[in-house]
């Protein structure tokens, strides 16, 4: 792994401005709590960056940095750059439970000359939060969008946008990964002829038990719970959205008996009933805008999360709130003040003016801190007031 040296004029990224991150796209950013240590805040804590490199599938700037450190102070939310790493499209980053190793899936359709993306595993120093390449997997299908690692740090489930499956890789005892272990393959398309010509697996993402996976499908307007099964995943439960809504990512709350799907071709969340004993969704609860009254403009989102806290008092209400957080990339704000009605799990929407879109949202410990970032396509630098694709905390408690 070819390692960068970080731009001097990168010193210090302020908490008061919006998170730009940069080598090209940004599109991940994870968030460790003290490295190798879990739920020690007395240690270092570093930020984990992944950029566009080229506009997949191939073409681009071809910018090859697409991975960079940053040592993050919780006081100040300031950032200041630690690393750089050569990485093809390393559109999203997750960590495993141990804070060890960070994985990275590449989004391309070119790896190894196959039409394939890949993913990537690399090792954490706890002293520094530099990062060394383990190794790259091939993924045997293309353009993958987003990753999870179950809490035990054995798998690593992708959902693969392009090849419009969800696969697993077993996960080694020093951090690298196995080839693919499991398949599932998604059938079927969607009204929007443009965007649901087939399946679209779009993300993946454990309930708070760890016990299911949630999985979103944009092509098919479907939401699916799988479990782990001999190295692959075995379907449990799904359930369908309005047709031509395009579920893209999942949030469940913190008692995980309701998830709460955003989805993109319409800019609508749908809450849903879950038994997080048996991985059964059940009915559907209600499904809200999350545009401002009167926007007539493209719709589309980025990301959804839940409040650190799970309650949350807001002014004007008699009594604790949850909260869930959406980002758009369509009408330039962040729906902020989204309520969860703890009587009947019901959203009301209050939108926030933002600078430019957002692809996706988390949370630093405590809420303290959110990041927006957005792609900047020339030099790899980061920068402020750019928006990007995600922002991933994995603390002492990670979504």
């Amino acid at each position: 792994m070819d390692e960068k040296p970080v731009n001097p004029a990168l010193a210090e990224i302020s908490r008061r401005r919006v998170l730009a991150a940069g080598g090209l796209a940004i599109t991940s950013l994870v968030f460790p709590v003290a490295v190798g240590r879990a739920a020690d805040t007395a240690g270092p804590m570093f930020v984990y960056v992944g950029s566009y490199t080229k506009n997949p599938p191939g073409g681009g700037s071809n910018n090859p940095i697409g991975l960079s450190v940053f040592r993050f102070d919780p006081a100040t939310g300031a950032l200041s750059p630690v690393q750089q790493a050569q990485s093809a499209n390393p559109s999203f980053v997750t960590l495993d439970p141990s804070r060890r190793f960070l994985y990275v899936i590449n989004e391309i359709d070119d790896y190894e000359g196959q039409k394939s993306g890949s993913a990537e595993a690399y090792a954490i120093d706890p002293s520094t939060g530099m990062i060394k390449l383990l190794n790259r997997q091939s993924l045997h299908s293309p353009i993958p969008a987003h990753l999870a690692v179950d809490p035990t740090g054995h798998h690593l489930i992708i959902a693969n946008y392009i090849g419009g499956n969800f696969v697993v890789l077993p996960i080694e005892a020093d951090g690298r990964l196995s080839p693919v272990s499991g398949e599932v393959k998604d059938t079927g398309s969607g009204p929007n002829e443009k965007r649901q010509e087939a399946p679209h697996p779009h993300s993946v993402v454990f309930d708070p038990s760890g016990r299911f996976i949630a999985a979103a499908d944009l092509g098919v307007d479907k939401v699916q719970i799988f479990r782990l099964s001999d190295g692959g995943l075995a379907r449990v439960s799904e359930a369908p959205v309005v047709p031509g809504a395009g579920p893209r990512h999942i949030a469940f709350d913190l008692g995980s008996k309701h998830l709460y799907v955003l989805n993109e071709l319409n800019a609508t969340v749908t809450a849903f009933a879950y038994d997080p004993v048996t991985g059964q969704i059940g009915k559907e609860l209600q499904t809200i805008s999350t545009e401002p009254a009167g926007y007539n403009g493209p719709h589309s989102t980025a990301e959804i999360a839940v409040h650190p806290s799970g309650k949350v008092p807001l002014c004007l209400q008699p009594r604790p709130q949850q909260h869930r957080r959406v980002s758009h990339r369509s009408h330039d704000r962040l729906a902020l003040g989204d309520r969860i009605r703890p009587a009947r799990r019901e959203l009301s929407a209050q939108l926030r003016d933002r600078p430019e879109w957002e692809v996706a949202v988390r949370r630093q410990p405590e809420g303290r801190h959110h990041r927006a970032v957005r792609d900047q396509p020339r030099d790899g630098r980061i920068e402020a007031n750019w928006p990007g694709n995600a922002v991933n905390h994995t603390g002492r408690d990670s979504i």
